[in-house]
């Protein structure tokens, strides 16, 4: 891939390492163990810190562990979600963003301004969807609404054809095109279940449409593939990848976020 492919405001040390916090089910869940909202904030502010001492760039809160998940969750996530997320973004220095529930983008617009995080992630911000919880439609005007109804200057990351649920309609280049101009989203969010290669390869692809924004490798990124996605886009999100075991709410392990991190040094050298 040559430098011109490269988003303009993307240089080799801009790249955006994300490491998702997937947090314990939160009161209000039907899983909910009954672990304290304190705990739990407690927990992810030590984990964000050791996302940044490895050298991640973003660290994202969410509640991954509340299963079944809600498409648009109630006042008990929104409350617990503030709560952590507000420890988060007072241990670290590095930007913050949330992802509520399954894709209640509206809420997740709320909580970032609330505790002054960067950015929200957006499952399905436009076009409809079908995952486990049903039909599940674009939030682009409720998340559009309460950005202004908020004043928030808080950007929205929206995925390209989300990994957990089937898109009805359109190829990956309507979904972008309509998530940047309808959506108004401010990052695209590019995964693919067959790997990070096809992932990349989407990438390069949008880019030759002349599609103007940042874009970023929603999962599955490796040790093995992180330098090649480091070249090729303008980000990565890790979650599953940097936890000590498969648990849904697993911790971060420490070792391994410092090995994905190194991956940036060469890019800044």
């Amino acid at each position: 891939m040559t430098d011109s492919l490269r988003h303009p405001d993307a240089d080799p040390t801009g790249f955006r390492l994300v490491g998702v916090l997937h947090l314990p089910p939160l009161p209000g869940a039907v899983n909910h163990t009954g672990v304290p909202v304190a705990d739990i904030a407690v927990r992810a502010a030590e984990d964000a810190r050791a996302l940044q001492d490895a050298g991640f760039t973003h660290v994202m809160v969410q509640d991954a562990s509340d299963m079944p998940q809600a498409a648009r969750v109630d006042a008990p996530t929104v409350a617990a979600l503030s709560v952590v997320g507000a420890a988060v973004v007072g241990a670290v220095d590095v930007p913050v963003g949330v992802v509520v529930g399954h894709n209640d983008g509206a809420s997740a617009v709320a909580i970032a301004h609330a505790i002054g995080a960067t950015f929200v992630r957006v499952k399905v911000l436009t076009g409809v969807s079908v995952g486990p919880t049903g039909w599940i439609e674009g939030c682009a005007y409720e998340v559009a609404a309460m950005r202004q109804r908020l004043g928030s200057d808080v950007e929205v990351w929206a995925d390209v054809h989300e990994a957990t649920s089937l898109a009805l309609a359109g190829s990956a280049a309507w979904a972008a095109q309509e998530a940047r101009a309808f959506g108004r989203a401010d990052v695209l969010v590019v995964t693919r279940d067959s790997g990070v290669e096809d992932a990349l390869d989407d990438i390069d692809g949008l880019r030759a449409t002349a599609l103007d924004a940042p874009f970023v490798v929603g999962g599955r990124v490796g040790l093995d593939t992180i330098a090649q996605t480091v070249a090729r886009a303008d980000g990565a999100i890790l979650g599953s990848a940097i936890k000590r075991s498969s648990a849904p709410d697993a911790r971060v392990d420490p070792a391994v976020a410092a090995a994905f991190g190194r991956a940036l040094v060469p890019a800044a050298a």
